[in-house]
């Protein structure tokens, strides 16, 4: 196996895997166990390879994501809400869908930290607009709690924000994320 580098746009997918490998620590909470973070990294995988549009499996199917998903909902329930979009032309038809604001915005607050470490000043656009991504996130999150079918359709999503991220920290430094290759190397 080998280790690809590549230099790229932080996007949703991109933070929500970052908050897959490093999920929220809560005080009030105890810490994620081995087999968690497996479930997690597994997750991470999956979005890895798929992106941020990820439909839940029909019928009974269960995918690492839901795993994750549950596991969260174990620890705090509600806490990583079920979120379902409105499909078809007239909007009749309904899919269950992996919403990644969660793990999104635990990986904006694990690189905001990784940030303040190393010294960016709290007026530096990319302070900024992590902590604004960061806002944005959980106002998501809070409505996506209290909507009862959580349905996300007119639910404004977090792109934008990322985007905006993405430039403040392609102005400071390069972004870098190592993820193991799965494709056999040519001999």
């Amino acid at each position: 196996m080998s280790v690809g580098f590549v230099q790229f746009r932080l996007g949703v997918a991109e933070l929500a895997i970052l908050g897959l490998l490093f999920p929220a620590e809560c005080d009030d909470l105890p810490s994620w166990s081995v087999e968690e973070r497996a479930i997690f990294r597994r997750a991470a995988d999956l979005v890895a390879q798929k992106g941020d549009d990820l439909l839940v499996p029909p019928g009974d199917g269960w995918d690492v994501l839901a795993e994750a998903q549950w596991e969260a909902h174990v620890r705090e329930p509600g806490w990583w809400p079920l979120t379902w979009m409105m499909t078809g032309p007239d909007g009749a038809c309904c899919r269950q869908v992996h919403d990644l604001t969660l793990p999104l915005l635990w990986g904006t607050e694990w690189l905001l930290v990784e940030l303040e470490r190393r010294r960016f000043a709290y007026a530096d656009p990319a302070i900024r607009a992590a902590s604004d991504l960061i806002r944005q996130a959980k106002a998501r999150l809070d409505v996506l709690r209290e909507r009862e079918a959580g349905v996300v359709n007119d639910v404004p999503d977090l792109r934008d924000a990322c985007a905006v991220l993405s430039d403040a920290l392609e102005d400071r430094c390069p972004v870098l994320m190592a993820w193991p290759c799965r494709k056999a190397e040519p001999a």
